[in-house]
């Protein structure tokens, strides 16, 4: 891992972030938005991150259970503390830097780095579909939105059917071997597949998903505690909005493949806030900047902290 190139991405997103915010309360009038800011009660901000901190917890579990399903023995504390530092990477590009967490890994147990991939993956798919699966309810209220979540559906659905054909696409990438030898997307398959054994079963599956959509419920509810301080919609209806507008950005950051899906997400939270809720543009905003530090800048800074932890961790080992 090279940490100083990783830095420098951290660095570049967050002042592009700053960037990017700054136009977007200036477009909004930052008179209005303030004025917004003052009929909001910032004494809820604290519940709203305890609520957060429920989402971390149970996919921290669900890390620690996948670990335990590729024989990768450690502690609950342990895998919490090195998914907890995974966070730190939430606004690379898809996540990618997400890869940090099998670094860590590596570092602490000596399995090899290619072990992980696999459970990373799975991390990332079964977060996909529970996030289709929460936003499923919003498309009675935006029916454009069916296309965009078919579309998402058909994606996991291959990524599916890809692993079901395994042993046929293992000894089609041998074939391709033969030829091109060391191709890297080659050689990425293969060992994808080869470590994914333990893990590529349905059960395993159903439970990871299972985990997601109960984590992901948590920051669905966030963004309905915050915009009903705005609005008087019931909360059946108000949840299930809230669960589509939070899921619909999600992904639609993830594909853009965007560091945090920074731009894509509050774009797409601002626009569905005052379509389908009916606030005016500069709550819509306001809303989203909320929402987006406690969903994803509270993380990526409790991410930090857990990084610096673990590699001061390591350190005073290395020196003892």
């Amino acid at each position: 891992m090279n940490f100083k190139k990783q830095e420098k991405k951290i660095f570049i997103v967050f002042v592009s972030t700053i960037v990017f915010y700054s136009l977007f309360v200036i477009f909004a009038d930052i008179k209005k938005i303030i004025a917004v800011a003052s009929k909001f009660n910032f004494l809820i901000l604290p519940f709203l991150l305890l609520i957060i901190s429920f989402n971390y917890l149970i996919r921290g579990y669900r890390f620690f259970y996948l670990l335990k399903k590729i024989k990768i023995n450690l502690k609950f504390k342990e895998a919490s503390i090195i998914f907890l530092s995974g966070l730190s990477m939430t606004i690379t590009p898809g996540k990618s830097g997400e890869i940090i967490k099998a670094y860590l890994i590596k570092k602490k147990t000596g399995n090899r780095f290619s072990e992980m991939i696999p459970l990373l993956i799975i991390e990332r798919l079964t977060d996909g579909v529970a996030m289709i699966i929460l936003g499923l309810g919003g498309v009675y209220f935006f029916k454009n939105s069916l296309i965009f979540l078919s579309l998402s559906s058909l994606s996991v659905l291959i990524f599916i059917v890809f692993i079901k054909l395994k042993k046929q696409i293992i000894a089609l990438i041998k074939k391709f071997e033969k030829k091109f030898h060391h191709f890297k997307v080659l050689d990425f398959f293969l060992v994808f597949f080869t470590n994914s054994q333990k893990l590529l079963t349905t059960l395993i599956f159903i439970k990871a998903t299972l985990l997601g959509i109960f984590a992901w419920f948590f920051e669905g509810l966030v963004l309905y505690l915050i915009t009903s301080q705005f609005t008087s919609i019931g909360f059946l209806q108000g949840i299930t909005l809230s669960l589509f507008i939070f899921s619909f950005s999600s992904i639609a950051g993830f594909f853009a493949f965007i560091p945090g899906g920074i731009g894509v997400a509050e774009g797409s939270i601002t626009y569905f806030l005052t379509s389908l809720l009916r606030l005016n543009l500069p709550q819509a905003i306001f809303i989203t900047l909320i929402f987006r530090f406690v969903t994803l800048w509270f993380g990526v800074g409790f991410g930090l902290l857990s990084l610096i932890k673990v590699l001061h961790k390591n350190y005073n080992h290395r020196k003892k």
